[in-house]
């Protein structure tokens, strides 16, 4: 009954303070003179008896302020009035300690800004409040007594303020009029607590006065249309073109208890082809202090709260990404601090304040500390096609394909996330793609140590990265998926933040490998968790992505295993005809940290099969100190570099007739758009090598490029002649030789002049090799003997020519003398006789005019070799002449070195006019070998059979003498041997007679044991005797 009585007492004296002060403010523009007109004395003051107009707050102040104590009438109370004030003026109002018999007790006060100078807002100061008692912020919180304020025209809150005070508590008003009441239905014991003590100030404002609410002159805030019937929700649109605040009630002052503000922000206009997101936050902590805590506050214990760490008074904000509450939650926080970004993937957003329905009025410390909330609202445009927002109804998954575009920047969601997100970014690329990532940056705050997570195991924001398409389900993840990096907490990815330098007018070194993340197939997934979402953790991250090759590969076979540009074409695993092209892969360039680039395309043809190739279309950047040209000498074309220092970008064309030596034809370096046809190819391998150096950190295959194709033809129909000779068979080795080709084949003639017609010419020695054919433009390969011994000295008529002196060739035949270690080393030969007549022109292996301490010279493979080309334009004969050579010994190495290639003693079979040791075999042979003939002479010819006459005749007198020698010494060895044989005989007949004379005598003392078995003389052995006595000896 007591609480009913109470209610209906509040109830009628609120009714007859709202007629009042309806009244007053029914028409805010009327001014204090009107009011005065039935008065001496204005609104905001109080007649006295005598006349006297004293402030209304003097009235019941305990004071005689009128002289006559009208002011203070008997049993006044300062309770149940209508109170006015003038602007810039303070007034105090004080409510005294109720009697017990008084109980219960009810105050009723109506404060209006009657406008103009009368104002427009009411400011309260609650200088001691003291109400009754606080126990709970929810059920039953004031059981003694509360303090209630109500904004007039709108709906009663039913909030109440009870308990004691704490630090510097202000009410701003949200209308002209509010009615504030005080209610006590009980007073503490004598001696036990005091729960009542009431005072407070109060003051009117101008609305132009209000700059923390409404803004200044030069920057007016828009707090949103109020809905009809509400007490706080309001709803803010366009806030594109104007300054949109969200606040709490009644800010910058106390929050009102028991009410649900809601918040709408729509933004329905967007630029074609964009999408509004609307973002909230503050900068300023000082403008952030939703109460969460009973405890008084300090600036140590300022931080925002979330999620379950407001249900302590149950006073938060709540964020939900969308238009109404049952649109997801982004963050829900309570306490005070600086608010980052919240930012809805939408065009609308909805903001819930809640506040609790019990409360003591508060102030944060420091006074600077404001309470309740103001959020400033922007506006933000993304493309719609873009990846900066969760599509409508959508999970957070992001599908980045090589398909789209082939690089690009991809960023964290625009938007806030909410809580227990886990975005996937999907990036698929094409079948021979591979996805190279780098972090630009990247940030994760960390959540607040005070939150319900398990920071031992468990972190806000974790970041993994997944070789790999890596599915939702965990479960059916491929067992071909690894995990490329997981981050948690203070780890961070790779970063190559030295990108962030970048700009219109500076460009950064590529990132390295180092820095990066690459996939080894065609996709890759990165995966965020995020436990407390985004809103009040944000997350950002920048990075570059590209879709890059997974090789240079263009169908043929990678050489290498690992990512190399090499590739092999064999005509039996490839289509007999295709293309080949350069690598588009971005890290064999200056753009993915390569400085040179060389790429190798090996053909290989069958021994039955030639090699055609086309190239172009070729881009060889900015390069201009080399131009392409046909080379006027062999009809090749080739590369002039106009400096020899600087980069080098060309595509070079070789071919290999033989194992170790490699032919150089063609080369490109000339940016072309058409296509270039190569003459025909004699070899059975070919390469093709794309080389550029010194590349920039911008550069890359939309710079250096080529297109080629190939084909696989048969040698007859690649073949320029009839040459049926097999690259074998135009491999010579040997003492000496001789290449004679004509086309069409005519009477051989004489090589030099004077040497005689062709039928009067000696036939070749057996070890001389002699060819005559029609292979002209086919190369031949001449070897020495023996190449660590042996050089080789080639001979043939005509002249050296070059590209100044081509004019003085009266024909278009040439030919051409490689060095098979090196043939880019090359001398062209017009075949024919110049301005001064027929002339030879000589060729020496590589290091026979130099030091043969030269050690590389002869470890090189073909360093002595020499390959000869015969280019044929118009009928005509050819002849070269060779033979091997060695060095004499005065020339030669000392006799210690491991490189001697020579006897100590001098050479006796040699040519002095080249200072040159030749083979005994080519020693008066009949054919001249020596440019002189030397070796031909007849004088030189003694020597022929290797001695002289002389040594002959002294060998056959020694051994004449020898044999004389000998056979005196058998025949003194023979009469030796006679003359023991004839004493021996004698011997043996004296024997027989002594035996004689012993059977006769046998006491002479002498024993015949030993001669028992023996017989006499037979006539046989007479008659050797007697015939030895007839011998010469």
């Amino acid at each position: 009954m007591l609480v009913r009585w109470q209610l209906l007492l509040t109830a009628a004296t609120a009714a007859v303070v709202v007629t009042k002060a309806s009244a007053v403010s029914a028409s805010p523009s009327t001014s204090s003179s009107t009011i005065a007109s039935s008065t001496s004395c204005r609104p905001s003051e109080y007649l006295c008896d005598t006349g006297q107009c004293v402030a209304q707050d003097k009235f019941c102040d305990g004071e005689d302020d009128c002289g006559d104590k009208s002011d203070e009438p008997r049993y006044c109370s300062p309770c149940n009035r209508t109170l006015f004030g003038d602007v810039g003026r303070t007034y105090v109002v004080e409510v005294r300690r109720p009697r017990e018999d008084r109980l219960p007790f009810l105050c009723n006060l109506n404060f209006t800004a009657a406008g103009g100078d009368l104002g427009d807002l009411v400011q309260l100061t609650f200088d001691t409040f003291t109400v009754g008692r606080f126990l709970s912020f929810t059920s039953e919180g004031c059981p003694d007594g509360y303090m209630t304020i109500r904004e007039i025209g709108r709906p009663p809150t039913g909030g109440q303020w009870c308990g004691s005070a704490w630090g510097y508590t202000v009410y701003y008003s949200e209308t002209p009029s509010i009615n504030l009441t005080l209610f006590l239905s009980r007073l503490s014991e004598q001696g036990v607590g005091y729960n009542f003590d009431f005072k407070l100030s109060y003051k009117f404002l101008r609305r132009s006065e209000a700059h923390l609410r409404y803004g200044n002159s030069t920057m007016a805030t828009w707090r949103g249309e109020l809905v009809n019937g509400t007490y706080c929700d309001r709803i803010l649109t366009r806030c594109d073109t104007r300054a949109c605040r969200l606040q709490s009630p009644n800010y910058p002052g106390v929050y009102p208890r028991n009410v649900t503000c809601y918040y709408r922000v729509e933004q329905m206009r967007a630029p074609p082809g964009h999408r509004a997101l609307l973002a909230v936050s503050q900068r300023n902590s000082h403008k952030i202090h939703i109460k969460d805590q009973i405890v008084k506050y300090d600036r140590s214990q300022r931080i925002l709260r979330v999620w379950d760490q407001c249900n302590v008074v149950q006073d938060y904000l709540t964020v939900y990404d969308g238009g109404s509450t049952s649109d997801r939650v982004l963050v829900r926080l309570c306490g005070g601090d600086a608010v980052p970004d919240i930012v809805s993937s939408h065009n609308t957003m909805l903001l819930e304040f809640h506040t609790s329905p019990y409360d003591n009025p508060f102030h944060p410390v420091p006074l600077s500390f404001l309470p309740g909330f103001e959020l400033e609202v922007q506006v933000l445009f993304v493309d719609e096609k873009s990846r900066s927002f969760v599509k409508e109804n959508n999970n957070c998954d992001f599908y980045i394909s090589g398909y789209e575009s082939s690089s690009g920047i991809l960023e964290n969601p625009r938007h806030s996330l909410a809580p227990n997100t886990t975005c996937r970014y999907y990036f698929q690329g094409k079948a021979n793609e591979i996805v190279w990532i780098s972090f630009v940056k990247y940030y994760a705050a960390s959540s607040d140590p005070a939150a319900n997570l398990d920071t031992a195991t468990e972190c806000n924001t974790r970041l993994q990265i997944w070789d790999g398409a890596y599915p939702s389900d965990k479960q059916s993840a491929p067992k071909n998926i690894s995990l490329m990096g997981e981050f948690c907490k203070d780890d961070i990815p790779r970063l190559c933040d030295h990108s962030l330098l970048r700009n219109s007018s500076r460009q950064t070194r590529p990132c390295k490998l180092s820095e990066s993340y690459v996939s080894t197939g065609k996709d890759l997934t990165l995966e965020h968790i995020l436990r407390q979402g985004s809103a009040l953790y944000p997350i950002s991250f920048v990075l570059r992505y590209e879709f890059v090759h997974s090789s240079g590969s263009t169908g043929g076979v990678p050489m290498q295993e690992t990512m190399s540009c090499d590739e092999v074409f064999r005509s039996s695993r490839v289509p007999r005809s295709g293309k080949f092209a350069s690598p588009k892969s971005v890290f064999f360039y200056g753009r993915g940290g390569a400085q040179n680039l060389s790429c190798t395309y090996r053909f290989e043809a069958d021994q039955e099969q030639r090699v055609q190739l086309t190239l172009g279309p070729a881009s060889f950047g900015d390069r201009t100190q080399c131009v392409s040209s046909t080379d006027p000498l062999v009809g090749r074309w080739g590369c002039d570099y106009r400096s020899s220092q600087g980069a080098v970008a060309e595509i070079s064309v070789s071919e290999y007739p033989w194992p170790g030596v490699r032919l150089m034809r063609d080369c490109l370096c000339s940016n072309t758009s058409g296509a270039v046809s190569l003459r025909p190819l004699t070899a059975a391998v070919v390469e093709v090598r794309f080389r550029v150096t010194g590349m920039n950190i911008t550069q890359d295959y939309r710079n250096f490029f080529f297109e080629g194709r190939y084909q696989f033809l048969e040698a007859t129909e690649a073949a320029e002649t009839g040459c049926t000779s097999r690259l074998e068979e135009r491999r010579l080795r040997g003492t000496s030789g001789e290449i004679s080709l004509s086309n069409p084949l005519p009477p051989r003639t004489p090589l030099l002049p004077g040497s005689g017609p062709p039928a009067e010419e000696p036939p070749l020695a057996n070890d001389d090799v002699a060819t005559a054919s029609q292979c002209v433009n086919e190369p031949w390969l001449i070897e020495p003997e023996d190449s660590q011994m042996n050089f080789l000295y080639l001979r043939t008529a005509g002249f050296g020519i070059s590209t100044e002196t081509v004019s003085q060739c009266a024909t278009l035949n040439r030919i051409v003398v490689y060095s098979a270690a090196d043939t880019r080393r090359r001398n062209v030969i017009c075949p024919e006789g110049g301005p001064e007549g027929l002339k030879t022109v000589d060729f020496f292996s590589d290091g026979w005019n130099a030091s043969l301490s030269n050690r590389s010279a002869l470890i090189t493979p073909h360093a002595r070799s020499f390959v000869v080309e015969f280019l044929q334009h118009e009928p005509g004969y050819y002849a070269v002449t060779w033979m091997a050579i060695s060095k004499r010994a005065s020339l030669a190495l000392a006799a210690g070195s491991a490189f001697a290639i020579s006897p100590i003693h001098d050479c006796l079979y040699r040519c002095p006019e080249i200072q040159a040791c030749i083979n005994v075999a080519l020693w008066c042979d009949g054919v001249r070998h020596c440019p002189s003939g030397f070796d031909e002479e007849e004088g030189n010819c003694s020597y022929r059979f290797g001695v002289t006459l002389l040594y002959v005749a002294i060998g056959a007198g020694a051994l004449g003498i020898f044999a004389i020698l000998l056979l005196a010494t058998g025949c003194l060895k023979y009469c030796l041997y006679r003359h023991r044989a004839r004493k021996k005989k004698k011997n043996v007949a004296i024997n027989v007679n002594n035996l004689h004379v012993n059977h006769t005598h046998p006491n002479n003392g002498m024993t015949g044991s030993r001669l028992s078995n023996r017989y006499l003389a037979t006539p046989q052995e007479m008659f050797l005797d007697n015939y030895g006595k007839d011998s010469i000896c």
